[in-house]
């Protein structure tokens, strides 16, 4: 119990909410005895406006950022402040709004530098000052900047390998809980479809921390190699990323194998108990990472498979079934799978327990920095997002005119603290529309929720000590939750606003109306703004994940071919080539479960899109499950039709990705086609012979049949999968035309 607190409360999300808390509080407890609220209040301001900018990252870029964001919050409130009134202030207020949004095309930095800026607009209009006034207000606001940096750089001093420690806990929690579902398939019965979408899902998540680990470990390079426990970490990581794409890469006929061991179920059965034991001792060693305790092995995996060896071994010796050589051949695929698994993780289990220094560490990871994503600042990277068919461009446009619009009905109406209409805006608007929605709706619940807690905390506590403990305490909570579960962190921080009101003012249950008044009003203006100014309908991005993702897996299984063929260490290529496979599998998915979200009007070609989805991803894990074996085993040298089978493949693959940009398509030659045919079932006919024969005591010819039979398997499942991809995408181009028709014929009887 107090192990799963300690795991709850000590993480990434707590620490930025102790950060903001602290650089909040202790302006007022400087400067209040000396009944200066107003710049205590500012200092604050400035401190809780700087935050969304400390991001991990190297030291360097820490510091150069946080400096950045701490400097444009004074610059954006002082110009705004002076024009305010003046002719000048709307052509400066659109500018700045624009200019903000349009640098979220730079990365993830770059847009919460964009969000600070946003928000320092929102807040520029929160006290009218005279000129003295605003440059004490302004000077506040750095001096507010300037201390959370310097809080932030205490607690990375403190602790300056948590948040890799963090990251690469998560890690093993989430390939555990993917090694967990791949266990799941082997039931009898097992939803594959629904264990399939949990995998994807998994994906995703993996992919946002596999990128955020190398881009730490990496950028911190300097670290890694003086720093036993960033050389630790930077295996451990490069260990669980093979793990997982293991797991993705090898790919099993279910319900063959359940055929095939029909009355011998207690083998399929002892393996199912092993994949699950693969998945605790991966959590096991996340939580032991995580909490720091001493680790103890949950199970012997060599043991089990052991077991599960001599299992088969007695399938083989005493059954005399027609099956028994598919049935062997087949599981040995398993088995192989099985020791490259628990060879990997005893490998984490190493580390863990600090076994792991590699004096060559620098030479084996030197290429790591090609594996990270470039991000450069050129002019040409803003210049070519400058047109409506950036989702960038039209997100800053409408955003720009929503701000503008808040800010105009605030004006005219005169709200009470109409900032609020601007802050919900900034907040909750997003590029897309599922997420603008569901931002809107947890926000307006939130704000109400909590502006009722808060009413009744006031209308019960009288005492402004407990008060004031409890905006500190809300305040925590809300920062931390914000991360995690946005409708509980806008109730607390809605809580905390009113109970700083509450303490200050008499009237604070005007303020609490008005708070809710534009709220709502902020809600309706972004969710229609994302409707109908220029929306970007997740269908019309879909296609273009999915090329992307196809192309992706094309040039993988280019690099398998090329590896295939002239053996040989890994080449970097083909690692490049795989990343980014593994990672336009997840991109396609987080683009299709954003669809879902859309309106159903909008969802066009869900059940093709989808199916397309999890064919890509099959098809991945075929060809990486070649890949695998090809590098862990000795391979004989790549035939004529191999080569000719993996270029029909690619090629359609290259078809498909040409047929969902629409453009012009090239048929293959008549005698592509025969060379293809021949070929394919020139391989075929090699299994099925390999199968017809009796199993050998001789090593080296029972590889062989092995590697016949097992690379044909999969080669002859790729061709189905590829085959049939591009089945679906002809069949999505062809309802895409019939319907331009339609509406051409609408738009001409008008």
């Amino acid at each position: 119990m107090l192990k799963q607190a300690r795991k709850f409360t000590d993480n990434s999300h707590l620490s930025d909410s102790l950060k903001i808390t602290i650089s909040s509080v202790i302006p007022f407890l400087i400067l209040l005895p000396y009944k200066e609220f107003t710049l205590a209040f500012t200092i604050a301001m400035g401190a809780l406006l700087t935050s969304p900018v400390d991001i991990p990252s190297s030291f360097k870029d820490k510091i150069v950022g946080l400096l950045t964001g701490a400097i444009a919050i004074p610059f954006i409130t002082f110009l705004l402040s002076i024009t305010l009134g003046h002719w000048t202030f709307y052509p400066i207020f659109i500018g700045i709004i624009f200019s903000l949004s349009m640098i979220a095309v730079y990365g993830h930095r770059a847009n919460m530098l964009s969000f600070t800026g946003l928000l320092a607009v929102c807040l520029a209009f929160a006290h009218n000052y005279d000129e003295e006034g605003i440059l004490t207000h302004c000077l506040m606001l750095l001096l507010g900047g300037l201390l959370y940096t310097l809080v932030s750089v205490i607690f990375q001093l403190i602790r300056p390998r948590r948040y890799a420690i963090l990251q690469t806990s998560d890690c093993l929690e989430l390939t555990s809980k993917y090694l967990k579902y791949r266990a799941e398939l082997w039931s009898k019965n097992a939803n594959t479809q629904k264990i399939v979408e949990k995998q994807l899902n998994i994906q995703i998540k993996l992919n946002e921390i596999h990128q955020n680990l190398r881009e730490y470990l990496i950028k911190n390079k300097a670290n890694t190699g003086n720093s036993a426990n960033n050389r630790k970490l930077l295996v451990a990581f490069s260990e669980l990323v093979e793990i997982q794409e293991m797991a993705v890469s090898t790919n099993f006929d279910h319900q063959r194998l359940h055929e095939l061991f029909k009355g011998h179920e207690d083998i399929i059965q002892c393996y199912q108990q092993l994949a699950f034991q693969f998945s605790e001792t991966i959590y096991n060693i996340g939580t032991t990472l995580n909490m720091g305790d001493k680790y103890r092995t949950p199970s012997n995996l060599t043991k089990a498979l052991e077991e599960l060896k001599s299992k088969l071994k007695d399938f083989e010796q005493t059954t005399n079934a027609p099956t028994r050589i598919e049935a062997v051949l087949q599981f040995s695929n398993v088995i192989h799978y099985a020791e490259s698994q628990i060879e990997k993780i005893k490998g984490l289990e190493r580390v863990l327990l600090d076994k792991v220094f590699d004096a060559n560490i620098e030479e084996q990871f030197k290429d790591l920095e090609k594996f990270l994503t470039p991000q450069h600042y050129r002019w040409s990277t803003l210049k070519e997002n400058f047109n409506f068919s950036s989702i960038i461009f039209r997100h800053a446009v409408r955003l720009t005119i929503t701000i503008l619009i808040g800010f105009l009905i605030g004006q005219i109406f005169n709200l009470l603290n109409g900032y609020w209409i601007l802050l919900t805006i900034v907040v909750i608007m997003r590029p897309g529309y599922g997420l603008t929605k569901q931002r809107s709706f947890e926000r307006v619940i939130g704000t109400v929720i909590g502006g009722l807690i808060a009413f009744a905390l006031l209308y019960f506590i009288k005492e402004v000590n407990y008060l004031a403990y409890l905006t500190v305490f809300t305040m925590i909570m809300g920062y931390w939750f914000s991360h995690t579960d946005y409708k509980v962190g806008v109730t607390f921080i809605t809580i905390y606003v009113v109970l700083i009101f509450g303490i200050l003012t008499p009237n604070f249950m005007d303020l609490l109306v008005y708070r809710i008044i534009d709220t709502f009003l902020g809600a309706i203006l972004a969710f229609g703004a994302n409707y109908l100014l220029w929306p970007s309908w997740e269908f019309l991005n879909v296609n273009k994940h999915l090329s992307n993702s196809i192309k992706a897996n094309r040039d993988y299984i280019k690099e398998i071919s090329i590896y295939y063929n002239e053996k040989g260490a890994v080449t970097l290529p083909y690692k490049l080539a795989r990343k980014y496979a593994f990672i336009e599998v997840g991109n396609l998915m987080a683009s299709f479960q954003r669809m879902i979200q859309e309106p159903k009007s909008k969802q066009k070609y869900r059940a093709e899109l989808y199916e397309l989805a999890v064919l890509n991803h099959t098809l991945l894990s075929s060809a990486a499950s070649i890949g695998t074996y090809i590098q862990s085993r000795k391979t004989t040298e790549a035939s004529k039709a191999f080569n000719s089978v993996m270029d029909y493949i690619i090629n359609n693959l290259n078809t498909t990705s040409i047929i969902l940009e629409e453009l012009e398509s090239k048929v293959p030659s008549v005698a592509a086609k025969e060379e293809f045919q021949i070929s394919y079932l020139y391989l075929k006919e090699i299994r099925e012979t390999e199968l017809k024969q009796s199993l050998s005591n001789d090593l080296d010819i029972q590889e062989k049949m092995e590697e016949s039979v097992l690379v044909i398997e999969q080669l002859m499942w790729m061709v189905k999968l590829s085959d049939k991809i591009l089945k679906i995408a002809q069949k999505i181009n062809f309802k895409s035309q019939i319907n331009k028709q339609i509406q051409t014929k609408k738009v001409l009887s008008l």
